[in-house]
């Protein structure tokens, strides 16, 4: 009689099967440990959150990477338009375990990378002298700020000739989205408004006008132009000097010549006067020459009205 060898082979095949269906299973209970441990599904092991690190070094702690970039949006919104705004400094997203990195509240998140993050973008800027007055959208916006300001920082009146007293140009460039302005209105709001004296210091016996700007964070220059027509090598005790604040400088110098009859009789004459003004405000008046006055008979003659 022959042996039955299905019959000698079956408990092997079964053995194997069973330890394949062993082997799945532990594989299933592996991947999902893995799974729980990278996805924070259990509570307190293995949960991961977003570290913001800004040039290489660690700011704030969020849950996740889509909260970091929304905090980040929201920065780049308050300091310009957003799709314009980017930041100077390299930032960075990693993942991090929970444990031993807790989470910030939203608020001090923000404040933490804000404090740390400079917004940036490029426009047409205006620049003095080398430093950012105003950013702007285009030129046109630039150009029209510049000739608001020749109009309005200028004396009421006509016949006045006006330029900047400071060597100021446009340039596309990238410059600190703070410095951002919507509109040419808006720019000459804000330079009108950061021109104006932060305060006004009475001058007390023996200091110097170097002291006030030393005491006052800014340079003696800044304290000359906003002092224009000041001796700062002449102060005296109770003088009104006003204090600038740290905007750049942006000076409009308006200058008029006017004719001014003086003298009687065969010493009759005309006067001429150059007077100057700096935003505004009159800083000199001086006489640069005279001029004969015509007699009457030498006048050309009045034509009649309607010819």
């Amino acid at each position: 009689m022959e042996p039955d060898l299905y019959a000698s082979r079956e408990p092997s095949v079964r053995r194997l099967r069973r330890r394949l269906w062993l082997e799945r299973l532990f594989f299933l209970l592996v991947m999902a440990a893995m799974l729980a441990y990278h996805y924070g599904a259990v509570p307190g092991i293995g949960k991961r959150v977003c570290l913001v690190a800004v040039g290489g070094r660690p700011v704030a702690v969020v849950g996740t990477r889509a909260e970091a970039e929304r905090l980040l949006k929201e920065i780049r919104r308050s300091a310009g338009p957003v799709e314009k705004v980017r930041f100077a400094q390299k930032v960075t997203f990693h993942s991090v375990a929970a444990e031993g990195n807790p989470v910030q509240p939203e608020a001090k998140a923000m404040e933490a990378l804000a404090s740390r993050l400079q917004p940036v973008m490029e426009g047409a800027v205006i620049l003095a002298n080398g430093q950012v007055v105003v950013v702007l959208g285009s030129k046109a916006e630039a150009a029209k700020t510049l000739s608001r300001l020749l109009s309005e920082f200028a004396p009421a009146g006509t016949g006045f000739r006006t330029v900047f007293k400071e060597d100021v140009k446009i340039e596309m460039r990238e410059a600190p989205a703070d410095r951002f302005a919507a509109s040419a209105e808006a720019a000459v709001e804000r330079i009108r408004e950061e021109t104006a004296p932060a305060s006004v210091h009475e001058v007390r016996p023996g200091e110097t006008a170097w002291k006030i700007a030393l005491e006052a964070h800014v340079s003696v220059t800044r304290l000359a132009q906003a002092n224009p027509g000041m001796d700062a090598n002449k102060l005296r005790a109770g003088d009104q000097v006003k204090i600038p604040g740290q905007a750049a400088p942006i000076t409009v110098i308006a200058q008029k010549e006017t004719q001014e009859p003086i003298g009687e009789g065969a010493r009759r004459r005309l006067q001429v006067v150059r007077v100057t003004y700096e935003n505004g405000a009159q800083v000199s008046r001086e006489v640069i020459g005279y001029r004969k006055i015509a007699a009457p008979g030498n006048l050309p003659a009045r034509r009649p009205e309607g010819e």
